[in-house]
């Protein structure tokens, strides 16, 4: 189709639009596309006001705004018309400062905002839609004293912190990400980020929690667990319970909300009661895609022509799907060195898979010096052989998540600089990762073992393109049922806790209603508190942890109260070992009767650890005890190490397996239930001691380790910054200069870059 054509089309459409005879998502779509097809085309200046024009109709102006990304030459209008001047006007109404626009429908929800009244929302849009934007603004304009943003990874948390140190708006705020922050002056204002876990924990440290203005919750379909999207079935997953208790006390007060999330399209009357009976009204602009998708499938045949004129041909040894694979990423890339590629994978092993089958893309000899600085880092670390390594080293990113997430963290930067070509991923570049390609190849429609559901397949889609990049995403289905996946039926939404037929676990009992529990419910919770009263535990006690039950808590306490005076006087070594000043260590035997109280509650993964044994000479112990011996000694690298040389893991197994053991076991499983355990453990001595909860020793500081990897407040910020070892060794071990000198380039880069937000 030439150029003339695809214009009069566009013009049919304007006014097929201006007569509502299409809808506004429909339009959009349009418009994004006739930008993607002339974007790189010689305009005139009639070119120019037209599309100046049809920017603005669309109520998205930053399409022409994009344009000087892919035109060589200024591009400027000097004769105004009436319509050029008129598109004008219409768009400075939606310039919220001197250098900040929002587009048509992120105002929409501005202007749902308004001082002095309940401002409550569930907004559900593409993932193009720019939601998080809108957050940001509608904190400027309301101008909240307190307010808490809760997101569900770390990684995004400090995308988001990084933004709110660099914008001048938030310097009058005190800005918080640990759980135990102490607050002087809630008058001053405060921004509080967080996941939900940490959300959690920093209420159950209040005496007296603030009262919040406004709350920010993304990605919160996740209240739902069949809405979760998890690579590892194996991987322990209690992100809705978390989710369903950060939006419970979220809602008690009358703080303003926004909740939001991608692609909900169906709302169950369990999810309905939620949101009406906490007075939160629904946004729906799922269908208002910024970015533009075109399908593609590729099965069996030898030729594929695409519809934007993109043609694969394969020859008579490219039937499979990794050779296949390998030629659409050639020409893709051919075509145009600066579109990128994403091949989403259905697991770490995958990725890992198809990053070998594909070809040097880039010179490594000519990269950028920042590039191969960042690279001799990690092969220095880790060692050559290393998959992540090799590819690197050829242009191609693996992105899951078993690798240690500050190396994550580059290999997303250094692919949307465009100087790494190519990306194999799992559903990790759904949560907490922004990126910029034009093409998404999907190799498998499975997330793990499982089906993808709708929702899956559309978030996973939604990382075609990317709105300050591209106006039309290209998504490439190479030789699965993906596009079924898409348009399947679709799911509904569903909240537990406001569904008398759901099935409920012990945890949900306490944050229901009556009226939707049932009888057998109610005489379980009922017995629950029953064996609560025999044991004289107080509320405030149990409510700790709140994710854990307080049907596990009670179990693990009789469990405590059963050992003897040498048991407790084996704990009482270990924890004298953790709390040494100097560093921490662990006491085996005393660890081992930890794992012996926990293990009746803990999950399937975690309970093969603690029983699987060792003999190191002097007696049995849980094979999880000299793995969390190396890693408190020797950290991530220590044990990826430990492992290699003493279970005979390749490097690739050893990270992989080190990985999930740090950010699935150490961080969340082993804080969560020893945490549990530290609770009643000081609950039973200060009772048997005649002591304040406070004044009993525990192991606090194994927890704190555990999950920040850093003891001292200062240490554990820089640690939500994603850093290597020794920069984050820097601000733990009073910053010695001695450190530095032993910083390799990039471990210097990262260091000032850190410096600064943490000066900020």
């Amino acid at each position: 189709m030439d150029k003339r054509k695809k214009t009069v089309d566009v013009i049919k459409a304007l006014h097929s639009f201006q007569s509502n005879e299409i809808t506004e998502p429909d339009f959009i779509k349009i418009v994004a596309d006739y930008f993607d097809y002339v974007k790189e085309s010689e305009l005139s200046e009639s070119d120019l006001k037209f599309l100046t024009q049809i920017s603005n109709v669309s109520g998205i102006p930053h399409y022409f705004d994009h344009l000087g990304l892919f035109q060589n030459s200024e591009l400027s209008i000097n004769d105004f018309s009436l319509s050029t001047l008129s598109a004008q006007i219409y768009e400075s109404t939606l310039y919220t400062s001197d250098t900040t626009k929002v587009h048509k429908y992120q105002k929409r929800i501005l202007s749902k905002f308004n001082i002095g009244e309940a401002n409550r929302y569930f907004l559900s849009a593409s993932t193009s839609f720019g939601k998080t934007h809108v957050v940001y603004e509608i904190m400027k304009k309301m101008k909240y004293k307190n307010v808490v943003l809760i997101f569900p990874t770390i990684a995004l948390l400090t995308e988001n912190l990084e933004k709110l140190h660099l914008d001048d708006s938030y310097k009058s705020y005190n800005i918080h990400t640990l759980s135990d922050v102490e607050l002087e002056d809630v008058n001053q204002g405060n921004i509080f980020i967080y996941t939900p876990e940490r959300f959690l924990s920093f209420l159950e440290k209040q005496d007296i929690c603030p009262s919040f203005d406004f709350v920010f919750i993304d990605e919160v379909y996740k209240i739902d667990n069949e809405y979760i999207i998890d690579e590892d079935e194996k991987k322990e997953n209690e992100r809705d319970v978390s989710y369903r208790i950060a939006a419970y006390y979220s809602v008690l007060g009358s703080a303003d909300i926004l909740f939001a999330g991608p692609y909900i399209e169906e709302y169950s009357s369990s999810f309905e009661l939620f949101l009406n009976h906490n007075d939160i009204k629904k946004l729906d602009f799922n269908k208002y895609e910024i970015v533009g998708k075109s399908y593609h499938e590729i099965k069996t045949a030898k030729t594929v022509k695409l519809n934007d004129d993109l043609t694969f041909k394969f020859s008579e040894g490219e039937n499979g799907k990794e050779a296949r694979l390998r030629n659409i990423v050639i020409t893709l890339l051919t075509r145009n060195k600066n579109e990128g590629c994403i091949v989403y994978c259905s697991s770490p092993s995958s990725a890992e898979k198809y990053a070998k089958c594909l070809p040097k893309l880039i010179e490594y000899n000519h990269a950028s010096n920042d590039y191969k600085t960042f690279v001799n880092h990690v092969e220095k670390e880790y060692g050559s052989d290393w998959i992540v390594v090799c590819c690197l080293k050829i242009g191609i990113g693996v992105h899951h998540g078993l690798i240690p997430k500050y190396i994550q963290k580059e290999i997303i930067s250094f692919f949307n600089l465009g100087i790494i070509k190519v990306l194999t991923s799992t559903t990790t570049i759904t949560e907490g990762v922004n990126t910029s390609a034009k093409n998404l190849i999907v190799t498998n429609n499975k997330k793990g073992n499982k089906s993808l559901k709708r929702f899956d397949a559309k978030n996973i889609a939604g990382r075609a393109g990317r709105f300050d990049k591209h106006y039309s995403g290209r998504v490439i289905i190479l030789k699965n049922k993906f596009l079924n996946d898409l348009n399947t039926k679709k799911e509904s939404i569903n909240h537990k806790n406001y569904d008398l037929n759901a099935e409920k676990q012990e945890i949900d009992l306490f944050y229901s209603n009556n009226e939707f529990l049932t009888n057998g419910d109610k005489l379980r919770k009922e017995n629950i508190l029953l064996e609560q009263e025999r044991r004289q535990i107080p509320s405030k006690i149990l409510d700790l942890f709140k994710v854990v039950s307080r049907a596990d808590k009670i179990k693990l306490y009789d469990s405590i109260s059963d050992l003897n005076e040498a048991q407790f006087s084996q704990i009482r070594m270990l924890i004298r070992k953790i709390n040494n000043p100097m560093y921490i260590s662990i006491d085996w035997d005393g660890m081992q009767i930890i794992l012996q109280c926990i293990v009746p509650i803990v999950n399937s993964n975690l309970r093969g650890l603690i029983e699987r044994k060792t003999n190191n000479g002097e007696g049995e112990h849980s094979i999880i005890i000299p793995i969390l011996n190396n890693y408190l000694e020797k950290g991530f690298k220590g044990l990826v190490s430990y492992k290699r040389k003493s279970q005979g893991e390749t490097t690739d197994q050893a990270t992989r397996s080190t990985a999930r053991f740090v950010f699935n076991t150490a961080k969340y499983q082993l804080v969560k239930y020893f945490g549990v355990f530290n609770v009643m453990y000081k609950f039973h001595r200060s009772n048997i001691e005649n002591v304040e909860f406070e004044g009993v020793a525990g192991i606090d500081k194994l927890l704190t380790k555990l999950e920040y990897n850093a003891l001292t407040e200062l240490g554990r910020k820089v640690s939500d910054f994603g850093v290597p070892d020794k920069v984050l060794r820097y601000y733990e071990n009073d910053q010695s200069v001695n450190i530095i000198n032993t910083f390799d380039d990039f471990e210097l880069k990262a260091f000032n870059k850190v410096k600064v937000l943490v000066e900020r």
